[in-house]
């Protein structure tokens, strides 16, 4: 896959790699793809993750090259990537074996809840804590979850709201 430099929105380092600098490149459409060196004595530069969420594709080299990836420090709280939280376990078996992950994202009072297939967003919640209580403010499915998908992804935003200390989950939408 060739990037043309003018489909570039931006390129940030977000790590360390076997002591050589991981990329993080955004396209203008919002793909995120992070680029490295696979190997330690590799010279040539090569796609380790890809996907809709930086967040997303930064966990994805940490679960397959472990204390190998080095996270890089930002220099404020606005620079950093979110907190990942892999809930997967929580969807039926056969939305596993299909691929299907759950994430839960945050990032100070700002939560995501996230449905990922391959480096694609299947379904999307967004939150702020506000008041004691949880603020769904939008959503997005670009498939129709089934009955037990759409109980996993409750689940996960009620055990946040529980882990965050809030009794209340509201819709932010009308």
């Amino acid at each position: 896959m060739d990037i043309r430099p003018d489909e570039v929105e931006s390129v940030k380092v977000i790590g360390n790699l076997f002591g050589n600098d991981v990329k993080l490149v955004k396209t203008h459409g919002g793909f995120h793809i992070a680029v490295g060196k696979k190997k330690k004595n590799n010279s040539k530069t090569e796609a380790l993750a890809a996907g809709s969420h930086q967040a997303i594709v930064a966990h994805q080299i940490c679960k397959e090259y472990g204390s190998d990836f080095q996270p890089a420090l930002f220099k404020s709280e606005h620079d950093a990537l979110e907190a990942v939280e892999d809930r997967t376990e929580y969807l039926p078996s056969e939305a596993i074996t299909k691929g299907i992950e759950l994430f839960t994202l945050s990032k100070g009072e700002h939560h995501e809840f996230i449905l990922y297939k391959r480096g694609v967003t299947l379904a999307k919640y967004e939150a702020t804590v506000k008041d004691q209580a949880l603020i769904l403010k939008k959503y997005e499915f670009k498939i129709k979850a089934d009955e037990d998908i759409a109980k996993a992804m409750a689940r996960i935003i009620e055990e946040k709201a529980e882990d965050l200390g809030v009794d209340i989950i509201e819709k932010g939408w009308l």
